[in-house]
């Protein structure tokens, strides 16, 4: 843990002292659009995100260096970070920008600090955003690098207390779809328990798919996905808004809702898939 912390002074004291330009000569709109951008993300206001973006606009590296994102998928992300957690503020931000050959780039460190709904932890995440803008004014890039130890150790996360939940869904109705996978299969996908990709469902009996998922006890929200897909964009979703119709769906993306008891293992399902009942 202190090498990690090693590297991340290092970084950044190596793109501040690299970074030498004269500062005076950006115009303080351009500042100013990466204000914008955070007062929108802290206020989990979509408009005012989006207002800032390009079209061609993509982020890398939050929450892992593998993660890419577009402007859709980054607002959707941001929305999703707000149903887990809440009360954000950054403390400490330092904003640094330079003119570069197509525009300017801009440093931005600083520390977030927010709760986690869950647990109830405060949670003090340092990260360094390197943000691309072009001299209209649009972010282009986003390249983010975070403290990820910050969070699990603040969030004191046990893994002992999770339960395993068993999911059922019934694909009677449904043709089951590739996606960007090797082969047709269903997954069952729970926010930060398993990621946008989700579990790999067994086909059983009957089209009956079945998956487990370790779950911390509480209100836990869940969707089941047709086929594999790595990012949280609209491929393969059940549809929200049946379920929200139906009343079987309970926030803003219509997703379904279980209650993860303390102990003991739990069944849920065979529901049909994209509907709130079994399938007829």
């Amino acid at each position: 843990m202190k090498k990690i912390k090693l590297i991340t002074i290092f970084l950044y004291s190596l793109i501040l002292i690299t970074s030498c330009t004269n500062q005076t000569n950006v115009p303080s709109k351009i500042t100013n659009v990466i204000n914008k951008y955070y007062d929108g993300f802290i206020s989990n206001d979509s408009n005012m995100i989006a207002s800032v973006f390009s079209k061609n606009y993509e982020s890398i590296g939050y929450p892992n260096k593998e993660t890419k994102r577009n402007s859709a998928s980054e607002i959707g992300f941001i929305k999703m970070v707000h149903s887990w957690h809440s009360d954000f503020i950054i403390k400490g931000k330092n904003v640094n920008a330079y003119p570069s050959n197509d525009g300017y780039k801009v440093y931005v460190t600083g520390v977030e600090h927010f709760k986690h709904n869950d647990t109830g932890a405060l949670i003090d995440l340092r990260f360094l955003d390197v943000w691309s803008i072009n001299k209209s004014g649009e972010i282009i890039y986003r390249d983010r690098f975070q403290d990820n130890l910050d969070y699990w150790r603040d969030r004191d996360y046990d893994i002992a207390k999770k339960v395993e939940v068993t999911f059922k869904v019934d694909m009677s109705n449904t043709k089951v779809e590739k996606g960007m996978g090797d082969e047709p299969a269903v997954y069952i996908v729970s926010g930060s328990n398993t990621g946008p990709s989700g579990v790999k469902m067994i086909k059983g009996e009957n089209n009956i798919w079945t998956g487990k998922v370790l779950m911390s006890p509480g209100k836990r929200e869940y969707k089941f996905r047709n086929g594999y897909y790595d990012d949280w964009s609209v491929q393969g979703w059940e549809n929200g808004e049946i379920f929200l119709k139906d009343k079987c769906g309970f926030n803003q993306w219509g997703d379904r809702e279980v209650i993860v008891k303390v102990s003991g293992n739990q069944k849920v399902g065979p529901f049909c898939f994209n509907s709130c009942s079994i399938c007829s």
